[in-house]
């Protein structure tokens, strides 16, 4: 009963620890998807002016594939927090029921 209760503890803390490391990734995603927005929007701006110099052009078009590419990283990262924290619940439920049926069989002895 002991092991069930510490892996039960485990399991919880595990979890905890995942969602805590979803809301920051969330929190990063967020960030990536606003400079992403505004790096979007600096390329529009400099492609409908035909009068900016090609090296602006070029630079806003760069700024924006990098900030593109850090995006692709944070919604990765933060795909991989989800995965963990599902994983992490996951053996959470599997501690729980364990214990659920340590403690029915318990009652059903004390019964007979």
């Amino acid at each position: 009963r002991a092991e069930l209760e510490a892996a039960l503890a485990k399991a919880e803390a595990d979890w905890r620890r995942a969602n805590e490391r979803l809301d920051q990734k969330q929190t990063e995603r967020t960030e990536a998807n606003d400079a992403w927005v505004r790096a979007n929007a600096d390329r529009r701006i400099a492609g409908g002016d035909r009068r900016s110099v090609g090296g602006d052009r070029r630079k806003t078009d760069s700024d924006r594939r990098r900030a593109e590419a850090v995006r692709d990283e944070a919604n990765a990262a933060w795909d991989q927090a989800l995965a963990a924290r599902r994983e992490a619940r996951a053996e959470w439920d599997r501690a729980r029921a364990a214990l659920d049926e340590l403690e029915r069989a318990d009652r059903v002895k004390r019964k007979a």
